[in-house]
């Protein structure tokens, strides 16, 4: 089995790492290292935070964009205004990347969907507004793999279908704030 670390200190997300991963027989051990996150777009930002960890360390970052709305790399900040957005399509994204020398390697997972009112709960995060297209049912309430934004982020790093990236060590812009 090979095993891969990822940089996160959220129990939840880990043990769905090492699920999704588990199927391809990759086995995952976590790091924890407090990067800091830029205010800038999501590839930005998993850019950055690749460059603040050790190589070959994956780092996650996800967002979600919702019609109309500035929430993106903010969501985890914004989750008590869901509810105003009832209604309008969203897109949620998770990036995987990992720096390798100089270069950042970027994949992803993307599903598209909307928002709604909060139920269920399983899941994390914004899981119970978000309803994927083709289900009726939020992410809290039914997430197989294939409306899961992390399982398709993994099946694509799996399948190496990896963008690459100068690596983003400066920054000079906004940070984020909770």
């Amino acid at each position: 089995m090979n095993t891969l670390l990822i940089n996160t200190a959220n129990s939840g997300k880990l043990a769905e790492y090492r699920r999704l991963f588990a199927e391809y027989d990759i086995d995952v051990r976590a790091t924890h290292v407090d990067v800091e996150e830029i205010d800038a777009t999501p590839l930005e930002v998993v850019s950055h935070k690749a460059c603040q960890v050790r190589e070959e360390v994956l780092v996650d970052d996800t967002s979600l964009e919702i019609e109309g709305a500035d929430v993106g790399v903010h969501v985890r900040w914004r989750m008590g205004e869901l509810v105003r957005y009832v209604g309008k399509k969203a897109k949620c994204a998770v990036l995987l990347a990992y720096r390798k020398q100089d270069f950042v390697y970027v994949c992803e997972g993307v599903v598209d969907g909307r928002i709604a009112s909060a139920s269920g709960d399983g899941g994390f995060g914004f899981d119970p507004y978000f309803v994927p297209e083709g289900s009726e049912k939020t992410l809290a309430e039914f997430k197989p793999d294939c409306y899961n934004p992390r399982a398709l982020a993994v099946k694509a790093f799996v399948e190496k279908r990896l963008n690459r990236y100068p690596a983003l060590f400066d920054w000079e812009g906004p940070w984020q704030k909770g």
